[in-house]
């Protein structure tokens, strides 16, 4: 059987994502993603008309707590502001996220 993915696309690869292979790694990648592309086609023969979407099976739900300042003791609150480079008003000063 011949590979999907030649080794000279291999190398392609590998020089994108910034990696040095060796001969035989190169080999063994080529056959491994061929490998892939060879399941993928497989996948492609199911029929999922009838399959409905599913996010996640285990039916966990996240749970997140309130975003709620907690009281703490004044000195211990001092501390920790001071570990901080930039202060306003009482709290810590960082760079937005966005």
């Amino acid at each position: 059987m011949q590979n999907k993915i030649s080794l000279k696309e291999v190398e392609h690869i590998a020089e994108l994502a910034k990696i040095g292979l060796i001969k035989e790694e190169k080999e063994k990648f080529s056959e491994e993603l061929s490998n892939i592309l060879e399941y993928i086609e497989q996948l492609k023969e199911i029929d999922a008309k009838n399959i409905k979407p599913v996010s996640q099976v285990t039916g966990l739900v996240n749970v997140v707590r309130e975003d709620v300042a907690e009281n703490c003791n004044e000195n211990t609150r001092k501390k920790i502001i001071a570990n901080f480079p930039e202060e306003k008003e009482g709290y810590v000063k960082v760079k937005q996220v966005m």
